[in-house]
């Protein structure tokens, strides 16, 4: 028997670098990544493109799409003097066709030119079990330049090692602190038959900072597209100031105004996020949009933008589909104003596409800012004096999507006594309806901070401090 050639070794390290995703839910829910245990470095986007270029050529669909995102992760975290540091690497390729009017896709793990040309052949055979769909748009063909966003990738991020994560927290490190620290290095390419051709590298990482696990803990927490814009030496600062020592007070009952946190609100816009603006949200009526459309169902000074184009957030410069990120504001003082759509959920439902396909059968957006306010965050705390601070939110989950009614875990709970943060409180739970107590004119901060979206890549949420009127809290069970 021949020894293998060089190419077949490559083909087969190469097809073994990441596993398949393909599990039965592609297109649904959040954009799936294959998780890799291989630590060989991200290819480069020009081979990239010549994969998929490749691919292309072979395919006899009608039309066809690909998508390739391609990830290298860390995490490091400090608590007392330990500093443990993981990594890994995520692929997945997702192929999408038209023939005939039908629709199909499939996605995998691997980046061998093979397994891609494969992923396009399963994706036009699942088409064939499907009906055709009437006024079925054509993949999109966008010939508009994406923006230029600056500072996307950061080499600093690009360039880090498992042990220069190590030393970079250690020199972070202050006592009685816990400290993560999350960086992403991607490289997303989108091509498709009608002349698509759209690539970029970026770059994340997020920041958080904590003062002990009791009750009355001061968290912060920051996420940017570069290393230097992380601002650690402020998050420490903030993370102090919330915490609280001594004994934990009791919880009061009633009707309270509540003073929520940056962190705290980026939970309550992602909730909002993924219960109504989504296309599937919407399209199969869990979503409030379904009834309230283009009415004003919140306060005024509530206006929720999709702005991928923004410096100041977390910028991405294309969707899943290809197509220039622009601003689209879902809410406008307070009037909702669109789901997140592709095209072809946009010509389905008749409504105008948004540009925030994430591959698969759904849209959603991914780069969100609630507008800030005038109220610094001492204001915020003499309007709310005698009410409640919470400084974070854990287990966010949905009970009434159609009221957005949820349930929340409330921690870093505080009492405002005379304009000021007082004793820690023990933590909460809370249960309210989004639609009611952001009707009821909320007070809005005016600096914001960031959170990156699940996947780490395509962006985040920004939002501001939030005082609103809501029920008491009720203690959690221990």
């Amino acid at each position: 028997m021949e020894p293998p050639s060089a190419e077949s070794r490559r083909r087969r390290l190469d097809s073994s670098e990441t596993e398949s995703t393909d599990d039965g839910r592609s297109g649904k829910g959040e954009t799936v990544i294959a998780t890799a245990t291989t630590q060989t470095d991200l290819l480069e986007l020009e081979e990239i493109g010549n994969r998929l270029e490749s691919a292309l050529s072979h395919s006899c669909a009608d039309e066809t799409e690909v998508v390739w995102i391609e990830s290298r992760r860390g995490e490091a975290s400090s608590s007392g003097s330990r500093v443990s540091v993981r990594s890994s690497r995520h692929r997945t390729v997702m192929a999408r066709v038209l023939d005939g009017g039908r629709v199909g896709s499939h996605r995998t793990g691997s980046g061998d030119g093979g397994e891609i040309a494969d992923a396009i052949r399963q994706a036009a055979a699942q088409s064939r079990i499907h009906e055709p769909l009437p006024g079925l748009p054509h993949i999109p063909a966008d010939d508009t330049e994406a923006p230029v966003a600056e500072g996307l990738s950061c080499p600093r991020i690009a360039d880090l090692s498992r042990n220069g994560a190590r030393k970079l927290l250690e020199s972070l490190r202050r006592q009685r602190e816990a400290i993560t620290l999350d960086w992403t290095l991607a490289r997303v390419a989108v091509f498709n038959s009608r002349g698509v051709r759209r690539t970029t590298e970026v770059t994340s990482a997020a920041l958080q900072i904590r003062h002990s696990r009791r009750p009355g803990s001061g968290r912060a927490a920051t996420a940017a597209r570069t290393l230097d814009e992380l601002d650690a030496e402020r998050l420490h600062e903030i993370a102090s100031y919330r915490h609280a020592s001594g004994a934990a007070g009791e919880v009061p009952e009633g009707h309270l105004p509540i003073v929520f946190s940056a962190e705290a609100a980026i939970e309550l816009v992602a909730l909002l996020n993924r219960t109504s603006f989504t296309a599937n949200s919407y399209s199969e009526g869990t979503s409030f949009l379904r009834e309230h459309l283009g009415v004003q169902v919140f306060d005024r000074s509530i206006t929720l933008r999709d702005d991928a184009t923004d410096p100041g957030g977390l910028p991405f410069p294309f969707d899943l589909e290809g197509t220039a990120k622009r601003p689209v504001d879902l809410i406008r003082d307070g009037v909702p104003k669109t789901p997140a759509l592709d095209q072809r959920q946009a010509a389905q439902l008749g409504l105008p596409p948004t540009a925030h396909s994430i591959s698969g059968n759904d849209s959603r957006a991914e780069n969100l800012l609630l507008l800030p306010g005038e109220k610094t965050e001492v204001e915020l705390l003499e309007q709310a004096d005698g009410g409640l601070w919470i400084g974070w939110l854990d287990s966010v989950a949905p009970i009434e999507p159609r009221r957005v009614r949820f349930m929340a875990h409330a921690r870093g709970v505080r009492r405002i006594r005379d304009g000021a943060l007082a004793e820690a409180l023990p933590d909460c739970i809370w249960d309210e309806s989004l639609l009611r107590c952001l009707s009821e004119s909320p007070a809005i901060g005016s600096v914001s901070t960031r959170r990156l979206s699940r996947d780490g890549i395509l962006g985040g949420i920004s939002a501001p401090p939030l005082l609103l009127a809501t029920h008491g809290l009720h203690p959690a069970r221990s």
